[in-house]
């Protein structure tokens, strides 16, 4: 049985119960309908423009580039005239991601016009991600077992998924109080493939690869793959559920928020104390 399996783990933060909540994009999306109908009717600003929490931007900068045209730089617009400070306390990093991003995901459509509906969650995959879900059967407790111990180097591909794994990175960062270090294809190819390190290191970094990169970069991915692993670093591919990137991303951040909760309950730290920022006045202290 694995340590992960204890259920008295999660028992001392409502983050373990809220992070399994299908509800959160659907609830996400009403929100923002509720925010815009008390809004000035112009719609045209780019999400950029606000002055949104450092830590939302990731969220914010993936739902430009999923909403950006084909061939066009990602500008998501969500407003003109609109109170960012109104938003900004809506739009905060304690917030499940989920939520945040169906939030943004829902204003960014409407200023193009556009209906959004929530996207058609896999409850069976997100329910294999919850505590009662043994180690053997569950996708999150894997990959937390894999990081502990270690810092994980996020490889995802250029856009929205290099910004999922973002929003991964402080959510370790935050809940777990482990380092994790984040790189888009085009860094692992120009840099990391360069790179050399001490023998430790082999037991150190723990390389995983968010999602597929795009069909003409395949050849190069596997290059890269093969360099890894002639330098003894094995790339774990992480893949979820989704026939589109609105709902990949969504069961991204799903899967995001429990690994870096269940990488807090290995570390033996209480993912809503984060002292340092406490310390720094930064903390926020909200959990919706």
């Amino acid at each position: 049985m694995s340590e992960l399996d204890n259920l008295e783990l999660y028992a001392f933060s409502r983050l373990y119960d809220r992070a399994g909540d299908p509800t959160h994009p659907a609830r996400g999306l009403k929100a923002a309908q509720e925010w815009l109908a008390r809004q000035p009717s112009r719609l045209y600003a780019e999400v950029a423009r606000f002055d949104l929490p450092y830590d939302v931007r990731p969220l914010a900068n993936a739902v430009a580039h999923l909403c950006a045209p084909e061939g066009k730089p990602p500008a998501a617009a969500i407003g003109d005239g609109v109170d960012a400070r109104g938003l900004r306390s809506l739009l905060h990093f304690d917030g499940h991601p989920a939520y945040t991003f169906a939030f943004l995901w829902g204003l960014a459509r409407a200023a193009g016009g556009q209906d959004s509906a929530p996207p058609t969650l896999d409850l069976a995959w997100l329910e294999s991600l919850t505590p009662t879900t043994p180690h053997a059967a569950n996708p999150a407790k894997h990959l937390a077992q894999r990081f502990y111990a270690r810092v994980p180097l996020l490889w995802a591909e250029e856009g929205w998924q290099t910004e999922i794994a973002h929003d991964w990175r402080l959510r370790i960062l935050r809940y777990a109080e482990s380092a994790a270090i984040v790189a888009d294809f085009r860094e692992m190819q120009h840099a990391w493939s360069m790179a050399r390190f001490p023998n430790f290191w082999i037991n150190a970094l723990c390389v995983a690869k968010i999602g597929a990169v795009a069909s003409d970069k395949e050849a190069q991915a596997n290059a890269l793959q093969s360099i890894l692993q002639k330098r003894r670093f094995n790339t774990i591919h992480i893949e979820v559920p989704g026939d589109d990137p609105l709902t990949r991303a969504v069961h991204l951040l799903y899967f995001g928020e429990w690994v870096a909760l269940y990488l807090a309950a290995l570390n033996g730290v209480e993912p809503e104390a984060r002292v340092p920022l406490q310390l720094l006045g930064l903390i926020g202290g909200r959990t919706s």
